[in-house]
């Protein structure tokens, strides 16, 4: 199995970007999670051969107020011809603010052409 090396830039990749716009077009949420996905830097990528976890640093200006403990995590789907069970991208947030998208594959290892992927809104996870 061969693990893709990190992407060092600290602009999201097309598919974070397509990842955090479908999740928070999708759900019932403050629109203020949508005004962070702009203002997002990636502090580390780091791949794991079957997907990855991206950490975001997101300005305190853009934190919404209103976000608590146990709000719904949404989870977004992947599709890709090289995935036959596909993937999945799980949105943390923390404190009001994007903290990360941790993405794995059901099965396989992780393609190395992610522009082929096609996104969709999956459910979204509720804490208590």
């Amino acid at each position: 199995m061969m693990i893709q090396p990190a992407n060092d830039s600290p602009d999201l990749t097309a598919l974070e970007r397509s990842v955090l716009e479908t999740a928070f077009s999708s759900m019932q949420t403050d629109p203020g999670f949508r005004n962070q996905i702009d203002a997002a830097m990636v502090v580390v990528r780091t791949p794991s051969g079957v997907g990855f976890v991206t950490k975001l640093h997101i300005p305190e200006e853009y934190r919404v107020a209103n976000a608590v403990a146990g709000n719904a995590v949404p989870v977004i789907i992947g599709d890709h011809p090289a995935l036959p069970a596909g993937a999945e991208f799980i949105l943390q947030i923390k404190n009001g603010l994007i903290n990360c998208i941790e993405a794995f594959c059901y099965a396989g290892v992780w393609p190395a052409d992610e522009a082929q992927f096609h996104i969709h809104p999956g459910h979204t996870l509720t804490g208590s």
